[in-house]
């Protein structure tokens, strides 16, 4: 007879220590598919560009380096000797500034106000070639450049995004082999 303290046996639950602790009978978990049997997902190496795609990433290249180039005429300084600094080309253009051009007699307005005379060569130099006329000599090329840049960039941009990209698209999808076929439904007729 059991003491005080005896329990009535119960019977196992499912799920508790006792239960755990001796794994139902049957049949251990499949192993999964070695990597080799499984399908491939895409190919180890994207496919080359070919030629078209390096023609779009020159063309690319080429209008980066054109705007470079016109960012570089825009904004190093011209000057008209000792009349005026123009400042930069792209800063000129934007601010409208005002060419100073010394009159028949060689003077102009200082930066203070007040007149200076200027010696003859020089005078007829600032004449010549005012800053409109500097600053025009670099702002036509770096527009020109900035056209011809952009223009470029828009076929490089077509051209990777109407031809290259969907070509090794296709070239991957045909690498890849079909697509696995479906197995069929059970009960569905067709």
């Amino acid at each position: 007879m059991a003491g005080p303290r005896a329990v009535a046996s119960v019977p196992p639950v499912p799920g508790s220590a006792t239960v755990a602790d001796h794994p139902p009978a049957g049949l251990p978990p499949a192993a999964p598919a070695p990597p080799e049997a499984w399908p491939p997902l895409a190919p180890a190496v994207t496919p080359p560009p070919g030629r078209l795609g390096r023609v779009a990433t020159v063309l690319a290249g080429l209008a980066l380096l054109a705007h470079l180039v016109a960012a570089l005429l825009l904004v190093v300084p011209v000057e008209t000797p000792e009349v005026q600094d123009c400042g930069a080309p792209g800063a000129y253009l934007l601010t409208g500034r005002l060419d100073h051009i010394p009159d028949e007699d060689g003077r102009i307005r200082g930066p203070d106000g007040e007149v200076i005379t200027l010696d003859d060569d020089v005078a007829a130099e600032a004449r010549a070639t005012p800053c409109r006329e500097r600053v025009a000599d670099r702002g036509v090329p770096a527009a020109i450049l900035v056209v011809a840049a952009t223009l470029l960039g828009v076929v490089a941009f077509a051209l990777e995004l109407f031809v290259v990209r969907p070509r090794q698209r296709r070239q991957m999808r045909a690498a890849m082999g079909p697509p696995p076929l479906e197995p069929p439904v059970p009960g569905a007729t067709g």
